[in-house]
C-alpha cells in the first residue's frame, strides 16, 4: 500500500505538536508495511535535520509582490496562505506516476494541495475544529480594520473547510468532541477519529529531581499557547511560593513572547534541540490552555516522561484520561497556584500521580496504537473504493 502524504510543516526537528506527530506516525505506518512518501510546505528555510528512515521534500511558498502579499493578508489566514504552486504541481506528478493509493492532507491548509482525481483515496485529519478556533482567538495582525479582516478571515476559511471535507473519502477528527462538532456543521461527510500520541514505549522516565521546579513547554506562536502563557505569567506566577523556579521553553516565540519572557522572572529556552533534559530537571508540567480543541500533545509527552502535570478543563479535553491519571485540573488562578506549589512540595504525590499518567499513556498513547487505526481506517476505505469499482 502507497500513501502520499501532504504536511503543513517540516517534520523535524520535532519541537511542535505537528511535527511530533509526523516525525513518528509515518516511520510507524512504514512499519506497518505503508510505502511513503511526504511532501511538506517549508516555511523556515533553514537546512532540513532529518531522520533516515523519514525522507521528506520541502517546498518553499510562492514569492508575491507586496500588493499581491498585502491582499492575501487582509483576504486569507493562515490556513490558505500562503501557498506553493511547486508543492501542488509536485503532489499532482506524484499523484499521476507514482499511482498512491492514499493521498492524505494532514491539516487542513494542506487539503488545499489534494490533487483532482477520482483514482486515489482522499482523506484529511483536522487538528482542530479550524473555523471555530479562528472565531476564538483571532487572526489578524493588523491592527487598523481588524474586526473587517477577521471577519473576511473567517467567511473565507469556513468556505474552505465546507469544500475541504466535502472533496475527501474520509475526514478524521482529532477528538470525539471534535468529531461531534464536525459531524453537526458536515453532516454528509464521512468521518473518523484519529488522536494526538507520544512515543511512550521509547521514553525513559526520568528521576523526580529534588528541587522544586516548573516547566511550561509549546509551541509559542500558536494563539491557544500564547493565551494560556500570558494568563500564567499575569495570574498564576505571582501568586507561586518564591523559592519555585519556572522554565518557560519552546519554538516561534513572537517578539511580544519574547518581551514578556525578559520581563518576567523565568528562564526561556528558546527552540530547546533536545526535550529529554528538560524534562529531567523540572518536577511539574503546567499547560495553561483555555482556547481551541484537539488533543493536547505536551500532556501526553509529560506523562510519557512520567511529569504530573497541572493542567486546565480545556487542556484535557479530548483526552480519554481521568483526572488523577497523571494530571489535575484548575481552571482558575488561585487554584492552579495552589496545585502546582502541592505537587512542586510533595516528591512522593506527585511520582505517584506522574507513575499512574505514564501507564495510562502507554496503553493508549503510544504512537503505534495510533499509527494502527490510522491503518486500519485507510485500509478500509481503499478497500471500499475497490469494492465500489
Amino acid at each position: 500500500m502507497k500513501i502520499l502524504s501532504l504536511l503543513s510543516d517540516r517534520p523535524w526537528p520535532p519541537n511542535t505538536g505537528s511535527r511530533v506527530r509526523n516525525a513518528h506516525i509515518w516511520p510507524a505506518l512504514r512499519d506497518l508495511g505503508w510505502d511513503v512518501k511526504l511532501l511538506a510546505l517549508d516555511q523556515d528555510g533553514s537546512p532540513l535535520a532529518s531522520d533516515a528512515r523519514l525522507p521528506v521534500e520541502l517546498h518553499r511558498p510562492d514569492r508575491e509582490s507586496y500588493p499581491v502579499r498585502a491582499y492575501h493578508a487582509l483576504r486569507y489566514s493562515y490556513h490558505q496562505w500562503p501557498a506553493s504552486r511547486t508543492l501542488a504541481e509536485r503532489a499532482r506528478q506524484l499523484a499521476a506516476d507514482w499511482q498512491p493509493d492514499v493521498i492524505h492532507a494532514e491539516e487542513l491548509r494542506m487539503a488545499a494541495y489534494l490533487p483532482a482525481g477520482a483514482a486515489p483515496v482522499r482523506t484529511l485529519t483536522l487538528h482542530n475544529v479550524e473555523s471555530d478556533l479562528l472565531r476564538q482567538t483571532g487572526s489578524s495582525a493588523f491592527r487598523f480594520g481588524r474586526p473587517v479582516i477577521e471577519a473576511a478571515h473567517l467567511a473565507a476559511l469556513r468556505s474552505f473547510e465546507r469544500r475541504a471535507v466535502s472533496g475527501v473519502d474520509l475526514a478524521f477528527a482529532y477528538s470525539t468532541a471534535d468529531r461531534a462538532r464536525y459531524q453537526s456543521l458536515y453532516p454528509a461527510v464521512r468521518w473518523a477519529e484519529t488522536r494526538n500520541g507520544v512515543h511512550a514505549s521509547s521514553i525513559a522516565p526520568a528521576p523526580q529531581p529534588a528541587a522544586p521546579s516548573v516547566l511550561l513547554l509549546g509551541s509559542l506562536g500558536y494563539a491557544p499557547n500564547v493565551h494560556g502563557l500570558f494568563w500564567f505569567l499575569d495570574r498564576v506566577l505571582p501568586l507561586l511560593p518564591s523559592d519555585l523556579t519556572v522554565t518557560v521553553a519552546g519554538s516561534r516565540a513572537t517578539p511580544e513572547v519574547r518581551r514578556r519572557l525578559a520581563a518576567a522572572p523565568v528562564r526561556f529556552v528558546d527552540t530547546p534541540p533536545e526535550l529529554a533534559p528538560l524534562y529531567a530537571e523540572h518536577a511539574v508540567s503546567v499547560v495553561p490552555v483555555f482556547q481551541g480543541s484537539g488533543t493536547r500533545g505536551k500532556i501526553l509527552e509529560s506523562l510519557a516522561y512520567e511529569r504530573a502535570v497541572v493542567t486546565t478543563t480545556q487542556g484535557v479535553g479530548g483526552l480519554e484520561l481521568a483526572e488523577g491519571d497523571g494530571y489535575v485540573v484548575a481552571d482558575d488562578a488561585e487554584l492552579f497556584a495552589a496545585r502546582v506549589a502541592r505537587l512542586a512540595a510533595s516528591p512522593d504525590e506527585r511520582a505517584a500521580l506522574a507513575r499512574r499518567g505514564r501507564a495510562a499513556v502507554l496503553a493508549g498513547y503510544d504512537w503505534s496504537a495510533v499509527a494502527a487505526s490510522l491503518d486500519a481506517a485507510w485500509r478500509s476505505c481503499v478497500a471500499s473504493r475497490g469494492a465500489r469499482g
